[in-house]
């Protein structure tokens, strides 16, 4: 098998959800490099591929990526797997290929389940665009802060979260979205408790606080932008325009030009003005 890379997608629950291709490739390459043993374990276990292992994670990947480029100089080949999913998506990896890239060794993708682009799929959110920031920062002020940038961005936007935090993010999405905007949750996908939710943030909240049982595994959150709605026939904006030119231009030039910028009958934002004037 040639010298190269390869990062190889795991299933994100069934087992039975890896490729074939995945399944060849583990079998064919020299060395594994893996997050954690003991998961790694026993999916390679499960079909009966028995190879040289090594743990590589956030804590040790520049001393591990070192020993892996050496064994890739020498003419082997790698295989990288996460616990679940894609390798360097929220996982660990982008230094180890970055460096491989960077001495013009041979990187290879092979694909395979994603929770996002799953959860996504059956969110029934009619868009052709999303953007993943992975989980939300560790602390309270920071993960708020990115909240707040989400709810003023207009495509729908995927976040992972932990079972310890589920209910502290969502409280913070009801502060911040309202307790009755819509999300949705996707828990466990493709295991055996698998739960989707689409409804408001209040509800869901109280769903989880009345089944515990349902704060346990891994979620994939879906926010979209909340609908923004402006007062009823626009008269707060027109009052408050109409306010500021009255002040500068005489009543027949302020409904003139109040009329043409927010589209609205003459006649209509003429009453408007004469009743702030009369005020």
């Amino acid at each position: 098998m040639e010298t190269c890379l390869y990062l190889i997608a795991t299933p994100i629950g069934n087992l039975e959800d890896i490729t074939l291709r995945a399944i060849e490739t583990l079998k064919m390459v020299d060395l594994i490099a893996c997050e954690d043993i003991r998961i790694s374990k026993k999916l390679l276990a499960n079909f009966g591929i028995k190879k040289k292992i090594i743990s590589i994670h956030q804590h040790n990947e520049k001393d591990k990526t070192e020993f892996l480029i050496n064994e890739m100089t020498n003419g082997k080949s790698v295989a990288y797997i996460s616990d679940a999913g894609t390798p360097a998506v929220s996982d660990p990896g982008a230094f180890l290929v970055n460096q491989v890239l960077k001495l013009g060794l041979n990187v290879s993708p092979i694909p395979g389940p994603s929770s996002l682009v799953a959860a996504f799929s059956v969110s029934g959110i009619e868009s052709t665009q999303f953007q993943f920031y992975g989980f939300l920062p560790n602390g309270s002020s920071k993960a708020k802060k990115l909240l707040k940038k989400i709810y003023n961005q207009p495509l729908p936007t995927i976040i992972f979260e932990s079972p310890h935090r589920i209910l502290k993010t969502l409280s913070f999405l009801r502060d911040i979205f309202g307790p009755n905007h819509e999300i949705f949750v996707a828990r466990e996908l493709t295991k055996i408790y698998e739960t989707i939710y689409k409804d408001n943030v209040l509800s869901i909240i109280d769903r989880l606080e009345s089944y515990p049982k349902e704060q346990k595994g891994e979620f994939v959150i879906i926010l979209t932008s909340p609908v923004k709605k402006v007062e009823e026939n626009d008269v707060l904006p027109i009052n408050e325009a109409l306010k500021l030119l009255l002040e500068e231009l005489p009543l027949n030039q302020s409904v003139k030009l109040i009329s043409s910028i927010f589209k609205k009958n003459k006649k209509e934002v003429y009453n408007q003005a004469l009743e702030l004037k009369n005020d």
